[in-house]
């Protein structure tokens, strides 16, 4: 019992750990919230040829995707149109009120409140559009999802302006702790099914990705040399793996953290210059440097941090099972 009891207290106190680093609540709110404004920003012009009734492609076949209980954008434009509004000023609406919305949460206006309007609003978009939608939205839906459950307006935020006096204590680690394991997870996982096939193995993949028709348009590298050096493909085939995979041992190292921040960020402006996926891109480059960039020297080599935790518990978890 009581190594079960020690055990226990040591998973109480990496989650419950208190932590005087506030800075990455203000930055992950703030850049989190420009770059969804900015990426709305990107297609405000064409935003009836992706969500309306005059879509590229038609609501009747996106909707084969969707269950019949699922509210949809082009349903809820049915709705309100069944009461004497019309789609266009629908359309309006919906377009001021993101915007307005994603301001709110940078400049810290009642930040959840505003990021749990524009998570409906952003999943009804997404559900009506499926053949539209790719990783930045996805990223952007979880985005929203932890500005939700993080107190990011009560630093340096215009409702902490206006509430100087008003000072609250927050235990926001369990939250970080659990986007921290989020992210390690989901770049494990990325990794390890790119080491499933062989197409990352021998650079395919690569070759493939940089000369997808609506890739590498902004700046037109050049890459047909690298069909006479096939080695960096593989080379950069495998760093992707390795990068990916091992994110969750060594990004919880306190030793190799920021170089594995920084390998992971230099793949992704990689994605972004090549590829042109700045959005997604982006929200992964907020992702990693507000998990792990904002890492406090104290709270950086504690001994709560889950690269120690998990070497400490390892013989106590063997004897519990």
């Amino acid at each position: 019992m009581k190594k079960l009891s020690k055990f226990y207290n040591k998973i109480e106190g990496f989650f419950f750990d208190s932590s005087n680093n506030t800075e990455f609540l203000s930055f992950f709110r703030i850049a989190a919230g420009i770059v969804i404004l900015l990426h709305f920003i990107s297609i405000f012009n064409d935003f009836d040829l992706f969500f309306s009734s005059k879509s590229i492609i038609p609501s009747d076949i996106m909707a084969t995707f969707n269950q019949d209980w699922q509210l949809t954008f082009p349903i809820l434009v049915k709705q309100i149109e069944s009461i004497g509004i019309s789609e266009a000023t629908t359309i309006m609406i919906t377009k001021t009120a993101y915007i307005l919305l994603s301001i709110c949460i940078i400049i810290g206006f009642f930040s959840r409140i505003s990021a749990f309007i524009l998570l409906f609003i952003q999943i009804l978009l997404m559900k009506g559009s499926t053949f539209f939608i790719y990783g930045a939205d996805f990223f952007t839906s979880m985005s929203l999802f932890y500005l939700i459950l993080f107190p990011s307006d009560a630093y340096f935020s215009i409702r902490h302006f206006f509430r100087p006096n008003k000072k609250k204590e927050y235990n926001y680690m369990p939250v970080k702790r659990l986007f921290q394991i989020h992210i390690s997870i989901a770049y494990f996982f990325s990794g390890f099914d790119k080491l499933l096939g062989f197409n990352w193995w021998n650079g395919e993949s690569i070759w493939k990705a940089i000369h997808l028709p609506y890739a590498n348009r902004d700046f037109n590298f050049d890459f047909s040399w690298m069909a006479d050096h096939s080695y960096i493909l593989v080379i950069i085939g495998w760093s992707t793996i390795i990068i990916e995979m091992c994110y969750p041992l060594f990004v919880w190292i306190p030793k190799t953290r920021r170089l594995w921040v920084t390998l992971t960020i230099s793949m992704h402006i990689g994605i972004a210059l090549v590829l042109n996926l700045y959005y997604f891109s982006a929200i992964m480059i907020v992702w990693n440097l507000t998990n792990f960039y904002f890492e406090s020297p104290a709270t950086v080599t504690s001994k709560h941090s889950i690269f120690n935790f998990l070497q400490r518990n390892k013989k106590n978890t063997l004897t519990l099972t």
